[in-house]
């Protein structure tokens, strides 16, 4: 068990769960019909306000093509790799582009880097 106390824990796990929606493209609402749970209650967990059950965070994982054990295992990643315990929207931004371009093959990380140039210099 996690010596982390139990609101850095929902904290840290409801910023990945917000990660992979966004990632997505998905609205606090569309994953909280995927799942089968309210919006305010997404939005509580996404906050650290409250923790999701272990029923709850096993369809939240699912959704996402992954295993409870993995879902837990990216918000430590999270937490170890994030600079300031809140990020501004805009560095959110930053690190979901950093995340696709990581993905990428070469010849698309060209025409993405092609592309980041041509739209920063108008």
């Amino acid at each position: 068990m996690s010596k982390l106390p139990r609101h850095s824990r929902t904290m840290s796990i409801g910023k990945t769960i917000k990660g992979l929606r966004l990632n997505k493209g998905w609205s606090q609402e569309e994953l909280a019909h995927r799942v089968g749970t309210t919006t305010p209650s997404i939005s509580r967990i996404e906050t650290g306000k409250h923790g999701a059950s272990d029923q709850l965070k096993q369809l939240i994982a699912q959704e996402f093509g992954l295993k409870v054990s993995e879902l837990v295992a990216l918000s430590e990643i999270d937490k170890l790799t994030s600079k300031t315990p809140e990020m501004s929207q805009s560095e959110e931004e930053e690190q979901t582009l950093l995340r696709y371009f990581r993905k990428m093959r070469m010849e698309k990380r060209e025409l993405f880097k092609t592309i980041g140039r041509i739209f920063s210099e108008r």
